[in-house]
């Protein structure tokens, strides 16, 4: 929600707030990688969401980190005012569906934490001294790529393992994991609803129920068809998805609880409430950002696009099939309102493109296209 404007301040209140703000932006600007000021109180919250890691030649790994560092809101009612700015009457909820509303808008509702620097260490075999990340920004956000010595993983080692190092005596535990994609191989980029989950997000009050009311149902067939393709040897799994950062602990309990291949988890940053529904400019430019970055860090590896026809995979899919003709080997798209290939959607975004380059999948999930 947006907050109220600050009342008006004089000139000598304008100086010292002035003062004080350079004073920070110095002492930011001199703050040491490894500076331990500001280390994670107790009620504060780390969460890495699962990223990729690349070998960058036979003994060194660069692993993608996403960390955002949080402290939960903690105020009588708060649930319901979220409810309600989302057109939603908590009150009238039954019990199991109030409690899983709680449990997905917690993480919409929390203070972001600035300027927090968190320290990882890395599982065996891959244990070093720890990495500092850079301190976190006003959204609580911290990127990193570390590059670490690789000799000792297993040759078929698919994720590299981390937590976030505590202080002494703070026995709380905030894991992480990033996707190894090996040079070679096949990359399957999924979206996420209406592909592999069922949102329904052109009906807006049903969207809001299907993402933080009910149960998540898994579209028809989709698992089955990814841990086939998953018995490849070198193939990898990508989801993408412009939901908000926020629900990634939702999303990774549902892919792994309707047996997913595990695969690494690329969502969209949303700091504000008003900006939880993201507008057609924002989900394209998120994904195609999404892709581009992928295809740039692995190139030589060939990519399935999977997505839906409910929103404008079609378009962003057909867009880099023509800017990477030989990386792109195949795009199959949930075919959810059962339009068919002769539809003028498929046949002008896909004009020019090989025949066999994309599918239609019938909402029923069966038959799964020949690639």
């Amino acid at each position: 929600m947006e907050r109220e404007a600050p009342a008006p301040c004089g000139a000598a209140t304008r100086r010292h707030l002035l003062q004080r703000a350079a004073l920070l932006a110095a002492l930011m600007a001199a703050w040491p990688g490894r500076a331990r000021a500001r280390a994670l109180r107790a009620d504060e919250q780390v969460l890495f969401v699962p990223a990729i890691a690349r070998w960058l030649d036979a003994q060194r790994v660069e692993v993608d980190i996403h960390a955002w560092v949080y402290e939960r809101e903690r105020r009588r009612g708060v649930q319901a005012l979220f409810a309600r700015y989302l057109g939603l009457d908590r009150a009238t909820l039954p019990a199991e569906d109030r409690a899983r509303f709680d449990a997905r808008c917690a993480l919409f509702l929390t203070d972001s934490e600035r300027a927090k620097v968190v320290d990882l260490v890395f599982d065996a075999p891959l244990q070093s001294q720890p990495h500092a990340l850079p301190p976190t920004d006003a959204a609580g956000r911290s990127q990193a790529r570390i590059v670490l010595d690789a000799r000792a993983l297993p040759p078929d080692a698919r994720t590299v393992g981390f937590r976030a190092q505590l202080t002494e005596g703070d026995a709380r535990q905030f894991l992480g994991h990033a996707l190894l994609v090996p040079e070679d191989g096949l990359s399957v980029v999924s979206d996420i609803d209406d592909t592999v989950k069922i949102t329904q997000v052109n009906d807006r009050r049903e969207m809001l129920l299907n993402t933080f009311v009910r149960p998540f149902q898994a579209a028809p067939g989709l698992s089955a068809h990814f841990r086939r393709l998953a018995k490849a040897e070198g193939t990898r799994f990508h989801y993408l998805s412009a939901s908000p950062f926020q629900l990634a602990p939702a999303l990774e309990d549902f892919l792994q609880t309707e047996a997913f291949p595990a695969g690494s988890l690329h969502l969209r940053e949303s700091t504000r409430w008003n900006t939880l529904i993201p507008g057609s400019g924002d989900s394209r430019a998120h994904k195609l950002g999404v892709i581009e970055r992928l295809l740039a860090d692995f190139p030589r590896r060939r990519f399935l696009l999977v997505g839906d026809s409910g929103e404008a995979d079609p378009e962003i899919y057909a867009q880099v099939a023509r800017q990477h003709p030989t990386r792109i080997a195949a795009i199959v798209i949930r075919d959810v309102q059962a339009e068919g290939r002769a539809a003028a959607r498929f046949v002008q975004n896909f004009a020019g493109l090989p025949e066999g380059l994309w599918h239609l999948l019938p909402p029923e999930g069966e038959p799964w296209p020949q690639i």
